[in-house]
Order: C-alpha cells, then sequence, then structure tokens
C-alpha cells in the first residue's frame, strides 16, 4: 500500500511540473547563454538562460516553479492568471491553433469544435496548450445545419474546458455561399463588447471585415478563392492576408493536411500577429482566424 500511495504521488508530480511547462520564443538579438525576461501563462516574471544552440525565433520549454507550487489541490481558475482587458497570448509572435477530433465526425455528423491553442515551435508545429476553445450549440442545429448552424465559440484560460472561459464569439445562423445572411462574429471579453466581423459576399474572394466595438474598421482578412490549397488542401496551404489601411500587417494561414487529419477530418491554423501590438485587435484576429474555419474549412469535410 505504501508503495502504491508513493508511485501515485511520484505520477502527481510529474503531472504537476507538466502542467507547469510553457514554450518561450527566443527574443532577435537574444545569444545562447544569455538570460532574457518573460512572463510565464501563470502570470509570473522569469529570467530564464538562453540554451546552447537555440538560435533567434525558436523556441525551448521552461517551467514556472512559482505555479508549480500552487498548481498542487489548486482549482483550475487560480492556475493561468490572466489578466481581464489584457493581453491573453502574453505577446506571442505567433500562435498555432489546432483543432481536436470528435469521433462522432468519423460517421458523418457534426460535432461540437474544440481547438487548442499554443505558441508554434520553430518549425510551425504544436507548442504546449495554455488556452482552450469549446463550442456551445443545439445538436439540432448541428445535425440539420451543418457549418450554418447558430454558436457561440467560448475561450477557457488554461489547456482545457476546466478553466473560466474570458472571452466568447457569437455566430449566429448563416447561409454560406450566398449573398445574404452571410456569417458574421460578435466579440465579447466578459460583459464588454470587443468588435464585430463580418463576411460580405465577394467574387472569388474570401474578404472579411473586422471592426472595434465602435464601428470603426481595424483590419481586413483576405485570400483567393484560387489558391491551389482551396482545392487540394493535402498538397497546399491556404493563406489570408491582415491588411490595415491597404499596409499587410500579419498572416493567417491554414496548414496542409496530413494523412492523420485526412483522417480525423481535423485542422491546422498559424496566426501571425505580425506587426500587431494591440492586445484587442490580436484577440479580434484570433476570432477572425476561427470564423475563417468555420466558414471555409468546415464545410469541406
Amino acid at each position: 500500500l505504501i508503495w502504491l500511495q508513493s508511485l501515485s504521488h511520484l505520477f502527481q508530480n510529474t503531472s504537476d511540473i507538466h502542467s507547469t511547462m510553457f514554450t518561450v520564443q527566443v527574443p532577435e538579438g537574444a545569444a545562447p547563454g544569455s538570460t532574457i525576461q518573460v512572463q510565464s501563462p501563470f502570470g509570473n516574471m522569469l529570467h530564464l538562460q538562453v540554451p546552447e544552440g537555440a538560435a533567434p525565433g525558436t523556441t525551448f520549454q521552461a517551467i514556472d516553479p512559482a505555479a508549480q507550487q500552487t498548481v498542487i489541490g489548486a482549482p483550475a481558475q487560480q492556475m493561468m492568471g490572466v489578466v481581464p482587458g489584457g493581453d491573453f497570448f502574453n505577446g506571442a509572435s505567433k500562435l498555432f491553433v489546432k483543432q481536436e477530433m470528435a469521433a462522432i465526425e468519423l460517421c458523418g455528423l457534426e460535432a461540437k469544435q474544440r481547438y487548442r491553442i499554443s505558441v508554434p515551435t520553430g518549425d510551425n508545429h504544436e507548442g504546449t496548450p495554455f488556452l482552450y476553445i469549446t463550442e456551445e450549440s443545439e445538436c439540432f442545429e448541428r445535425l440539420c445545419c451543418g457549418p450554418n448552424r447558430s454558436l457561440k465559440l467560448k475561450l477557457h484560460g488554461g489547456n482545457s474546458k476546466e478553466f473560466p472561459v474570458i472571452m466568447e464569439m457569437h455566430k449566429p445562423f448563416s447561409c454560406q455561399g450566398c449573398c445574404f445572411l452571410r456569417p458574421s462574429f460578435s466579440v465579447n471579453e466578459g460583459q464588454n463588447p470587443l468588435g464585430q466581423i463580418e463576411d460580405p459576399c465577394r467574387c472569388c474572394l474570401m474578404d472579411q471585415q473586422i471592426f472595434d466595438n465602435t464601428g470603426s474598421l481595424l483590419f481586413t482578412t483576405k485570400g483567393s478563392v484560387c489558391q491551389p490549397g482551396m482545392c487540394c488542401p493535402v498538397c497546399f496551404p491556404v493563406h489570408f492576408e491582415v491588411a490595415k489601411n491597404g499596409t499587410r500587417v500579419g498572416e493567417v494561414s491554414k496548414l496542409q493536411m496530413d494523412f492523420e487529419e485526412c483522417c480525423l477530418k481535423t485542422n491546422r491554423f498559424i496566426i501571425d500577429f505580425g506587426s500587431i501590438k494591440d492586445p484587442q485587435e490580436r484577440k479580434m484576429l484570433l476570432s477572425s482566424a476561427m470564423l475563417l474555419d468555420l466558414e471555409y474549412f468546415e464545410q469541406q469535410k
């Protein structure tokens, strides 16, 4: 019995250490062996040494010791330290969005969407998830209306649905492919509206208009429907240019599908914030990427 208890504690401690790990991207100008200051996903400021062989732009794994001390027995709501109104992404220059598999979709039925969000590794693979998205919708609409259904996407301030909801994206019923009832999102952080995303009807162009909570245009997200990735997603990615006042400021890319994703019917996205630094605009760009997936790629399954 004592041996089993010791083994249980060992597994628990290992799980606690893993849950306090996060991905750090080496900033420009930082050399191996130098010390950089970063903020962990748990809200703590840390001084970390850049590992040998880690060049600017590459990533490495780090542990937040302060968070590790509070993880054991702590409720999920106390673990992330997400600041309302602040930058949920802790200054990350890119995000990796990975859709999770739902077994029911293998039967041809529409399931509630779930996504993991992380900072991508240097070779654009998934890092350690620190945010999570779940869907709230009606079963009848999912089965009968597919991607046209009304729904609510909930962004959780941690790597599972057990964490508190920090942002919501509301999509009313829409008619994809028609010139009326176009897909749209209204985005809220708590009780505060962040903005609105519209997708006007365009010929041969995927064109989103992203507005702030006053109705002012923040930026646009555009991509041609003639990209090879729209017809052959296994061989090619699909790119969307994010532009502000006609100037390119970022990019959203749907990565080409691998064999696993073809079988499990999931997608991956890279969100490149580029020169977008404002926390509210970064949240709206994440929302734009989620609407792009629902509009143009869920219907391809």
